[in-house]
């Protein structure tokens, strides 16, 4: 009930939210090329970090729902085909999945593999279930969304190596689930977009073929968080520099780890032979500029790419479909892009996927 309520006020006038958001939750004014946060996001982020629960260190009571979290935001799942649970051969047991089908979806069908966020140390399938819902209606493709293992119980290299065999099993199970063996592409936000670049990259280091496309929203990509630079979003919910400290801490196995470009994919010295590239970013997010560097990186090394930018939204939009217009806008915007780039002829040009920046 209080989420409805909570939404029901994210339904006001827009200069009436911002009103309210300059008096209990003040953003900093306009500067440089960015622009002041959505007022809904910044109702929401007050709300959360004043009368939420504390953070937590214990990665096990970290994935305890909550209920001042991201789930007020949270949209209804919308109606497909068919949405059924699978479990995949993973490297160390099954895996836990669940396929996507739409109503407007060819057989056979191109396929996403999606990966969810938390940092690799929270998440499951339900926490993507809305974003994997809109991404298969409005890309019209399959997807498939893969419960990864976590750290710190499984640490660095056990999610992608998850990653990377769940998107094999897909290429040879696809005759059976209606699928075009050769337009599957790979994607996720935030960790699930590392997974999604590591795995792309660990298909290129071995010489096999790539996914058709990879779809990375606001994608970790260094693992190291003291080479980045400060942000003027390190202290920002919901995801702070502690945040990120954190995840990695759980996530490797030594500082070593982050050397390794399967784990910091910014590091890999070539990235010519990836697949073509969909970089969605927030604006409002620590994580924007080493994914805005990796952008400038991908198109100088001739990968096809297409980049969008959503100025006013924050980190984990994906999951904010529900409270956030312009969240569920990007969220479809996204979904009708990569469904392009899916069904994209195999010799397409580069400029077929160029995109201007919403900056």
């Amino acid at each position: 009930m209080f989420r409805v309520l909570f939404q029901a006020l994210l339904k006001l006038p827009e200069s009436w939210l911002r009103q309210l958001a300059g008096l209990v939750a003040p953003g900093a004014p306009s500067r440089g090329d960015w622009v002041e946060a959505d007022p809904r996001a910044r109702l929401h982020a007050w709300l959360v970090t004043r009368c939420g629960a504390p953070p937590t260190a214990d990665p096990a009571a970290a994935r305890q729902p909550r209920f001042l979290s991201l789930r007020l935001l949270e949209g209804r799942p919308l109606p497909l085909r068919d949405c059924r649970d699978l479990m995949l051969p993973g490297p160390d047991g099954p895996l836990r999945a669940r396929l996507y089908t739409p109503h407007a979806c060819p057989e056979p069908a191109p396929a996403l593999i999606y990966l969810h966020f938390g940092g690799c140390v929270v998440g499951d399938l339900a926490t993507c279930h809305t974003a994997c819902t809109i991404l298969a209606h409005h890309a019209r493709c399959k997807v498939l969304s893969v419960e990864y293992r976590l750290a710190p119980e499984h640490k660095f290299p056990a999610a992608l190596e998850d990653a990377v065999g769940a998107l094999r099993w897909l290429r040879s199970a696809a005759p059976s689930l209606g699928i075009a063996p050769h337009q599957i592409g790979i994607g996720g936000d935030s960790a699930g977009g590392y997974l999604a670049a590591a795995t792309s990259l660990q298909l290129k280091q071995s010489g096999e073929p790539p996914p058709k496309m990879q779809l990375l929203i606001y994608p970790v990509l260094e693992m190291d968080r003291d080479r980045m630079p400060a942000t003027a979003f390190d202290h920002c919910y919901p995801l702070t520099r502690a945040d990120m400290d954190w995840f990695s801490a759980q996530y490797l196995r030594s500082p070593a780890d982050a050397a390794n470009p399967l784990c910091s994919v910014a590091r890999a010295r070539l990235l010519d032979g990836m697949p073509a590239t969909l970089i969605v970013q927030a604006r409002h997010d620590l994580l924007y500029e080493e994914g805005r560097r990796f952008a400038e990186r991908l198109e100088a090394q001739g990968v096809p790419l297409a980049r969008r930018v959503y100025p006013t939204l924050p980190h984990a939009f994906s999951a904010m479909s529900g409270g956030l217009p312009a969240a569920r806008a990007a969220l479809i915007e996204t979904a009708e892009l990569a469904g392009q780039m899916l069904r994209a002829p195999v010799d397409a040009p580069s400029r077929t996927f160029m995109e201007t920046c919403d900056e």
